[in-house]
């Protein structure tokens, strides 16, 4: 499996931005669809996060699915959504479930930080105090978490696309992913600069908009979120593109294919 040397990252988000014009309607309803699915899953206690998680990288492989079948000229359709659970699913749970002990382990870093108050408002909602507010130690969890979940994050980044498409193990795939991502740490820094400068300054826009009303601002902030989703989802598929350029890309499963 050979890693090539990737350039200019920011551009992963250029590419993701044209697969996502080449049908806005059908991914924001495939994207509104699984975060609605996603929702109602998390309202069954402690349960529906942890299986929301568990899932995670088989909708994820359904998402790179439809950037191919985009990038081949194809059509998106609602069964495409669940086109992630057709290869190495059980392999694909094991990563989920991976990932879920990842970010426990993470929370649980982050807690030494702020006797746990980060951990508590993830897991269960409950706002931290005041007092954990002022002083500083919630942003200084955070901040902790940001670190203690770069190495995770670099694991799992390719590891779903390379089990579903190549048939890697769920050790292997890790392996790979991290080893790929740190091969090309540059392009994947100024990757996530540019997409967090364009995100928050687009959020700051906003926030000056709505002038302090914070109902308001949270719902623009979770719109704004999820239509960013598809070409995040596009950035993604383009940076595996990049990097794996030799490895297996899919056709559009038959299933989803027009009847002739």
């Amino acid at each position: 499996m050979r890693v090539v040397p990737a350039k200019n990252g920011w551009l992963w988000l250029v590419r993701g931005f044209a697969l996502f014009r080449k049908s806005p309607p059908m991914w924001l309803f495939l994207v509104f669809t699984y975060w609605i699915a996603a929702t109602l899953l998390g309202q069954i206690r402690y349960v529906g996060p942890a299986a929301s998680t568990v899932l995670l990288p088989a909708f994820f492989v359904s998402f790179m699915v439809m950037c191919a079948v985009i990038e081949r000229g194809g059509l998106l359709r609602p069964g495409l959504l669940f086109a992630g659970f057709r290869s190495g699913l059980s392999t694909l749970i094991a990563l989920g479930a991976l990932s879920l002990v990842a970010i426990v382990v993470v929370l649980g870093v982050a807690s030494l930080a702020d006797s746990g108050a980060l951990m508590s408002l993830m897991l269960s909602g409950q706002q931290p105090s005041a007092e954990a507010m002022q002083d500083g130690s919630v942003l200084n969890a955070m901040l902790v978490a940001t670190l203690a979940a770069t190495p995770a994050l670099m694991a799992f980044w390719f590891a779903p696309v390379l089990v579903a498409w190549n048939g890697s193990g769920a050790a292997q795939s890790l392996f790979y992913s991290f080893f790929a991502v740190l091969q090309n740490w540059r392009a994947f820094f100024v990757y996530a600069a540019v997409a967090g400068a364009v995100f928050f300054t687009v959020l700051t826009f906003v926030a000056l908009l709505v002038q302090g009303r914070m109902q308001l601002l949270h719902s623009l902030a979770l719109i704004l979120t999820l239509v960013s989703w598809p070409t995040l989802f596009g950035s993604s598929y383009a940076s595996y593109r990049d990097i794996f350029p030799e490895n297996a890309v899919p056709a559009e499963p038959a299933s989803n294919r027009e009847s002739p």
